[in-house]
């Protein structure tokens, strides 16, 4: 399977990269803001879904600059009202209109007769205009256009002013940034612009990946403009992963195959008290695509599961204090060599039998395995470096509280060289979940995306899980694009669940629900 993804680069190598892009005639400035523009105009469409849709008679401020960050989000506007007329349009200028770039006073010109104009001064009172705007009413969008990649701290003059007002102003629904929040960079002001989603045009920029301005950039989406082509001199920290790697996933299985050829899944999981996650991660791994699936687990558990997945094979021992235990591989002996992958950790708790059980597994067993939840024991650095070294690959899933309970570096930064680092000293491959969902193995580092705060609820874990280890049972050989793919398709679901049903009113396992829709296909 092949990992779609670009670099992420800093915005000084940005600036380098866009220079030389340029230079080789293949695009002008001039298509790439339009296409910009117009691309986060239906992204801000997409994300409006999960707070019940683009408004009627809404309306939007628009914060302008003077250059091409400025020209993507007047053409933005401009799209919005081409698409709802009944939008009220107020852009705010941080600067005289005589300094706008030339290729931006088109967009400009444009909106100007269709929209309230402001060019902000120094001095000038920004909160009575927010609230003359709103009319008592919120602002359904704004949009910050006023510095781009190049902008140096400290904010200062009518720009300072403008995002401290915008900030500070509670009754606005969605805050998008154009590429990145204004102050933010290779250098960041504390004042910059707060936004709900930052859309990453062209480039991805390191800044906006980093764990320390999460806070500021909000939900990151990268929206491709086409500027990638193959370069060997690029050798990036990070790579952000890209929707179209769901491809794989869309396309035709080879006619002479049946079950065997998509491998063979065993899932070790589930205890007397907590037997949904076993549940959870079954059903996902029978979601994705795996032809055989055996689940190895107790008695209680097995009992509620198999009218909820009948397509598995169960396999129940007794439990020992309530809790699965090694007993559980003689009763799967005789067919160990069937299986090509083992997921093993959702729901298991916490006994010295489940330690023991996690030990004999990891440093016994070569087949691939995803380790989940309580599987991510302390000392499970120890089990990776006495795994031998010729055994197959090891993949991890701690959300960060699991990274830190195995002994992953905490960090601020992208994380690139801790994760990096980590994989190397334990050979393995380490999904780190959070809000910048991160796959590292020993040379490479992933974004995803894709998901959001939707997943911030008790068994997303278990679904990846058992994504990820369905899809390294079909392709035992590539543990890291299994982990790439299963995570952008997870995210992606998520989204397609999101905008469909908002935030709120939803369960854990709707989200397999989603998951033909993240790959194309309506309900």
């Amino acid at each position: 399977m092949k990992i779609d993804a670009h670099p992420v680069l800093s915005c000084s190598a940005s600036t380098e990269y866009e220079k030389a892009f340029f230079s080789s005639g293949q695009e002008t400035e001039d298509i790439l803001m339009y296409r910009a523009g117009r691309a986060i105009a239906a992204a801000v469409e997409d994300d409006f879904e999960e707070i019940s849709g683009f408004p009627a008679q809404g309306k939007a401020v628009i914060l302008a600059g003077k250059g091409h960050n400025a020209g993507d989000a007047l053409i933005c506007a401009n799209t919005l009202l081409d698409r709802h007329p009944d939008l009220e349009v107020m852009v705010l200028l941080a600067f005289p209109v005589d300094s706008l770039r030339k290729n931006v006073r088109a967009p400009y010109e444009l909106l100007r007769v269709r929209s309230e104009i402001h060019c902000i001064e120094e001095g000038d009172e920004i909160t009575p205009l927010l609230k003359k705007f709103s009319r008592g009413r919120c602002i359904d969008l704004c949009i910050d256009g006023i510095f781009g990649m190049q902008c140096r701290p400290p904010l200062r003059g009518s720009p300072l002013a403008i995002i401290q007002a915008v900030n500070e102003f509670e009754h606005i629904r969605l805050r998008a940034a154009v590429d990145l929040p204004s102050g933010i960079g290779d250098e960041s002001d504390p004042n910059a612009f707060e936004a709900d989603f930052t859309y990453s045009t062209g480039i991805a920029k390191v800044p906006v990946v980093e764990d320390r301005s999460i806070a500021k950039v909000g939900r990151l989406r990268y929206l491709d403009l086409g500027f990638f082509q193959p370069r060997p001199d690029l050798k990036p920290e990070m790579c952000i992963l890209r929707q179209n790697i769901l491809w794989q996933l869309a396309s035709f299985r080879e006619p002479a195959t049946y079950k065997r050829t998509y491998g063979h899944l065993l899932v070790l999981a589930g205890s007397d008290s907590m037997p949904g996650a076993c549940l959870m991660a079954t059903m996902a791994a029978a979601n994705s695509g795996c032809g055989l699936l055996t689940v190895g687990t107790l008695e209680s558990v097995a009992r509620a599961g198999i009218p909820l997945q009948p397509e598995a094979m169960w396999k129940a021992i007794p439990s020992i204090e309530g809790t699965l235990h090694d007993g559980i591989l003689e009763e799967v002996e005789s067919r160990f060599d069937d299986f090509s992958c083992i997921l093993i950790g959702p729901g298991l708790g916490r006994t010295q039998g489940v330690q023991d059980l996690v030990k004999k597994v990891i440093e016994t067993v070569d087949k691939p395995i995803v380790v989940d939840a309580d599987a991510l024991v302390p000392d499970l650095q120890e089990h990776l470096q006495a795994r031998p070294k010729e055994f197959s690959p090891v993949v991890l899933t701690p959300h960060p509280g699991e990274w830190k309970r195995i002994g992953g570096e905490t960090f601020e930064d992208s994380g690139a060289s801790s994760l990096t680092q980590f994989c190397q000293r334990n050979r393995c491959i380490v999904i780190l979940k959070g809000p910048r969902t991160r796959i590292a193995n020993a040379f490479n580092v992933y974004l995803s995306p894709f998901g959001g705060p939707v997943l911030a609820r008790g068994g997303t874990g278990d679904l990846l899980a058992g994504m990820v280890s369905s899809l390294l049972s079909q392709d035992p050989k590539n543990p890291t694009s299994a982990a790439t793919l299963a995570t952008v398709w997870h995210g992606r679901a998520a989204d397609c669940l999101a905008r469909a049903r908002g935030n709120w009113a939803v369960r854990t396992t709707l989200l397999l629900d989603f998951l033909p829709e993240a790959l194309g296909f309506k309900h």
